[in-house]
């Protein structure tokens, strides 16, 4: 041993007198490179030992056990992602049933509007209503305009409903039928409105040969006075002749719709024909 290995040993001192005679004692003394080296061989060939025979019973481990990890992770998020598939369709379905209902609701708004419209509509033809056949140049228009108006008065109920707690496609169902019921309804507005405008027309195509007739008529009359009254007065027989050139041209090459053109003219033709007469002298 070299004189150092020792140097980490406890000092010993010996008991003096008989104090602690008799009482073994044990002294730990550090231990030699050697000593430690040889200890760790031992506790190693012990442990191997030991587990030798487990050793030689480990099996490898099969996928799954390997990637237990990844897999449970994988599990997790394919359970999640069904929970949030199903929320999301269960609110998709929430939504879309608020949508069909609100939609419902508002087809209900709009056939009470249109059953107004209708009310207004056969309202307004009241005049038209008065218009006889012999008024007018076709006289089916005004059948056509009585039967429209008819109609339109028919007793009309709105079967269909919207309903909160009923499903989305029972609400789908009854906004398909009040939107069929508005329809119906606008067709009768339609009808009525054809009809009026059909009476009317034909009124005024009445008037309008009524009126360019009248004016014919009163241009012969004209030249029947103009040939037949003697006067010395030679403006009047100017005025006279004047307005029977403007209502012959007028009655006969005018295309205008309105009557009023017509009956005007007729009016200026008869003042100047009764202005002339006034003029005239006896033989």
């Amino acid at each position: 041993m070299s004189g150092n290995e020792f140097g980490e040993w406890p000092e010993v001192h010996a008991p003096s007198g008989n104090h602690g005679a008799g009482t073994a004692r044990t002294y730990d003394f550090p231990l030699t490179e050697e000593d430690r080296l040889a200890e760790e061989d031992v506790s190693r060939g012990l442990s191997v030992g030991n587990i030798g025979g487990s050793i030689a019973e480990v099996k490898p481990k099969g996928f799954v056990y390997r990637h237990r990890r990844e897999l449970v992770g994988t599990a997790a998020i394919a359970v999640v992602a069904t929970v949030v598939t199903g929320l999301a369709l269960n609110f998709r379905q929430h939504v879309d049933s608020q949508e069909v209902l609100s939609s419902c609701q508002q087809s209900v708004d709009i056939y009470h509007s249109n059953t107004e419209r209708l009310k207004k509509t056969i309202d307004g033809a009241a005049d038209d209503l008065l218009i006889a056949k012999n008024q007018v140049q076709d006289p089916q228009t005004v059948a056509d305009l009585r039967a429209a108006v008819d109609k339109g008065n028919e007793k009309t109920k709105l079967t269909a409903g919207c309903d909160a707690s009923a499903s989305a496609e029972d609400n789908q169902a009854s906004d398909e039928s009040i939107t069929e019921a508005t329809r119906k309804l606008g067709d009768k507005v339609e009808a009525i409105l054809s009809a009026k405008t059909a009476v009317e027309r034909s009124k005024n195509a009445r008037d309008v040969a009524v009126a360019k007739a009248e004016l014919v008529n009163k241009v012969n009359d004209g030249q029947n006075v103009l040939g037949t009254v003697h006067s010395n007065d030679l403006n009047a027989r100017q005025d006279l002749f004047a307005a029977l050139n403007d209502a012959q041209q007028t009655a006969t090459t005018s295309a205008s719709a309105d009557p009023n053109v017509y009956i005007n003219q007729l009016k200026m033709l008869q003042k100047a024909i009764d202005e002339f007469s006034a003029t005239g002298i006896s033989e």
